[in-house]
């Protein structure tokens, strides 16, 4: 189970496990985003640093409809203490976590400042 809070500024908040081109795990909070539907968002100083190795662009449907094309970097990251690879998109700002990474998991949230946010696995049956 991972386990995290809202913050002040309403955000989800949980900490993951970023790995680094030598496979160091890099802590990190990253705000749950329901309406991206990758898997993680990092800023361009923290690819750098973590030296993810660049993939193709990709293209994402904004909320106000418009397309707009992100360079996608090959990631690893601990998730449940395992290792999964990730496909990393290169936003400013915090990192995102997006409903693609979230997809299998039960994510329940405490809608309230500091309020207690979980994410854990759905049993197999349940998973599509």
């Amino acid at each position: 189970m991972i386990h995290g809070h809202i913050s002040q500024d309403l955000d989800l908040i949980v900490p993951i496990y970023v790995l680094d081109q030598n496979g160091h795990a890099h802590r990190l909070e990253a705000a749950i985003d329901t309406g991206f539907t990758g898997e993680l968002t990092l800023p361009s100083d923290r690819i750098r640093s973590l030296g993810l190795i660049p993939g193709e662009s990709l293209d994402f449907t904004m909320a106000n409809d418009a397309t707009e094309s992100f360079a996608a970097y090959y990631g690893s990251m601990l998730w449940y203490g395992n290792r999964i690879e990730v496909q990393v998109i290169e936003t400013e700002g915090k990192p995102l976590i997006g409903v693609s990474l979230l997809l299998g998991n039960l994510l329940t949230a405490a809608i309230a400042y500091d309020g207690a946010i979980t994410i854990s696995p759905l049993p197999d049956t349940a998973a599509t």
